[in-house]
Formats: C-alpha cells, sequence, structure tokens
C-alpha cells in the first residue's frame, strides 16, 4: 500500500522567463528538517528525497518535491512508496552575512514550513542545506545535506 501526503504553500507568480534550474539529492530525516517540513512524529522518515526547481533570476518563486519514509532495502526508494511533500513559495539569493565570506545563500520561505530552508551556494553546481545559524548540516553514513544541479529547462 503507498501513502501519498501532499501540500502546498502559496505561491506568487515567477519572472514568467520560463527557465529554471532543478537540484536533487537525498538527505538525512534528522529532527531539525522534520521540524522544518512538519513531518509527523509518528512517520518513519529515515531519509528524505528532494527536488528543487528554481528560476534562472535572483529572486522569485521555487517549488520543492519531497519523497520520504522508511528505505527499501538495495534500493534507492522507499518501502510502500514513501510520503510526499509539495511546497512553493519565494525565495531570496543573497551574500551570506554570517559565517564563509564569499558564499551566497538561498532563503525558501513558504507558510506551510515551520522556519525558512537554507540552502549555501557551494558552487553553481551545489547547494548545501544550513541550519538557522548558516553552519552547514553534517549527514551521516548514508546520505549527506547537498543537492547536485541537474540541467536547466
Amino acid at each position: 500500500m503507498s501513502c501519498l501526503a501532499a501540500t502546498s504553500c502559496s505561491q506568487k507568480n515567477s519572472t514568467g522567463s520560463g527557465a529554471s534550474i532543478l537540484f536533487v539529492g537525498s538527505t538525512p530525516c534528522d529532527s531539525l528538517i522534520r521540524s522544518i517540513l512538519q513531518i509527523p512524529p509518528g512517520d518513519i522518515c529515515e531519509f528524505i528525497k528532494w527536488e528543487l526547481t528554481l528560476p534562472a533570476t535572483d529572486t522569485g518563486s521555487f517549488r520543492v518535491m519531497t519523497l520520504y519514509g522508511e528505505s527499501q532495502p538495495n534500493t534507492n526508494g522507499f518501502k510502500g512508496g514513501g510520503k510526499a511533500i509539495h511546497l512553493s513559495g519565494q525565495y531570496k539569493f543573497e551574500k551570506n552575512k554570517n559565517g564563509l565570506s564569499n558564499s551566497w545563500l538561498y532563503t525558501l520561505n513558504c507558510d506551510q514550513l515551520r522556519e525558512p530552508l537554507l540552502l549555501m551556494a557551494m558552487d553553481e553546481n551545489i547547494l548545501h542545506f544550513t541550519d538557522r545559524d548558516k553552519r552547514l548540516l553534517v549527514g551521516n553514513g548514508g546520505w549527506g545535506y547537498v543537492l547536485n544541479k541537474i540541467n536547466s529547462k
């Protein structure tokens, strides 16, 4: 049996240019991420798969699709298909005022999130999740806190 839970946030229209960038990755499902995404305490969540779509501009709207659950042994999937969370909202891309001096930070805001998601741009191809103090999150033996650029559409 497959479970699907979907939520969405209000979204303003993006810039209309149509160009977007896709970042994907799998992260642990620790207490900080569970709290931000408001994953229910009773849900099994070993890891989260992410798809983040951003327009190719410095500000605008974003879309996130996550899938989480208990890992299916010997696969990169979930037992029962996992549970999905769909989010959309506004983001800012700005110079990081804390931490690494030459870094840039994406701040993703959405009414459904308990607090903004923060991602540091390591370069144009790699985004790394940070905590609220803009410190890089540390993964575990199975997953890290990195999203990789896949393509531009």
